[in-house]
């Protein structure tokens, strides 16, 4: 597997009584130079490892004696040093699985060990932990007034994970990009938004999956922005960030999810009289799946506070603006379709109510 070697040097602790077991799993890396594998018999053992080595990930069995799994597993998630290893657990038992899981189990896996399967579940772990490191980076990043040489390779290589590993993880970088802090379901809210009018229109599942995940990046062009753009949403450096997300989107591997995010990040504030930005687009010119964000992003900026406007009003005064923009700001085949379902998108509202 490819992607083991390129990842660098990885520390894997194995902890399993059975030494027969530890072997087997062992051996799913041997041929690997950049993996480092430590085993232990028991929680207590690996602790002692734990205090003299640096670990990137833990294979955990849930049957040993001394320290069993389930004790190392809460210890390890009550320890500051310890608690961001992710621990895979060895168990094909689904009320083990939900006893580890409310103690901050990452993954399990079953015995006996299936090499393909085994290197696939850490290889993931081990991209969703880069993924959260690189997150903290971007979002320490945000906060300075002057923003890092390198911020645009750090938001690429978190988009890179996240398209191949786990989609939702694009969601947390879309909240940060709108600057929610204390409101995590923002993107959700805009996908779902966004995939009920693309069904609605008559798209086909695979191009409404496309778009819910696309609303998590759409505006990822912010995160290049300093914090004082936000003072003028007006201006051209803010008016700037589509074709900065577009940009940051060009350099990735063409993946329908992909090449999806690139129309809707570049075109979603084209408006339907050519009066939009950054091409200035008009009417059918305008891609179908921009038009689609168009409206629902529209309707989320007026009934939800953004990082550069905190007034918002409720979905039906809300509908009566997006009503006067008809053939100015929206397309009006896709607005009537909009108003006619209007109550499923005010439950969709309603049940991801930002917090008082």
């Amino acid at each position: 597997m490819k992607e083991l070697e390129e990842i660098g040097d990885i520390s894997l602790l194995i902890v399993e009584d059975d030494s027969f077991n530890q072997t087997l799993a062992a051996a799913v890396f041997e041929a690997y130079d950049n993996i480092e594998v430590f085993s232990a018999e028991n929680g207590e053992v690996a602790f002692a490892l734990l205090d003299k080595n640096r670990v990137d990930i833990i294979l955990l069995d849930l049957m040993m004696p001394n320290m069993n799994g389930f004790e190392m597993l809460k210890k390890l998630k009550e320890n500051a040093l310890y608690r961001d290893i992710p621990v895979i657990i060895v168990t094909s038992e689904e009320n083990e699985r939900k006893s580890t899981y409310k103690l901050g189990a990452n993954d399990f896996i079953s015995k006996p060990y299936n090499p393909t399967e085994l290197k696939l579940r850490v290889l993931n772990n081990l991209k969703i932990k880069k993924f959260s490191t690189l997150l903290d980076e971007i979002r320490i990043n945000t906060e300075q007034e002057t923003l890092s040489a390198d911020a645009g390779r750090t938001i690429q290589k978190a988009l890179q994970i996240a398209d191949s590993t786990q989609k939702k993880l694009l969601e947390k970088l879309g909240n940060l990009a709108h600057k929610s802090i204390k409101e995590t379901q923002a993107s959700q809210r805009l996908g779902e938004y966004t995939a009920l009018l693309a069904t609605l229109y008559g798209s086909h599942k695979r191009e409404a999956d496309n778009i819910f995940y696309a609303m998590s990046i759409y505006d990822v062009g912010l995160l290049l922005l300093s914090q004082q753009t936000y003072d003028n949403p007006n201006g051209k450096l803010f008016k700037s960030h589509p074709e900065l997300g577009f940009e940051l989107l060009n350099d990735l591997e063409d993946t329908p999810l992909i090449t999806m995010a690139k129309t809707v990040t570049l075109f979603h504030h084209e408006h339907w009289d050519g009066s939009g930005y950054p091409k200035g687009l008009r009417g059918d010119n305008i891609p179908l799946y921009a038009r689609i964000a168009a409206i629902t992003d529209y309707f989320d900026e007026l009934t939800s506070p953004r990082c550069y406007d905190e007034e918002f009003i409720s979905p039906q005064e809300a509908l009566n603006v997006m009503r006067r923009e008809r053939e100015k700001k929206l397309d009006p085949k896709l607005l009537d379709i909009f108003i006619e379902h209007f109550p499923r998108f005010a439950a969709i509202k309603d049940k991801y109510r930002y917090p008082q």
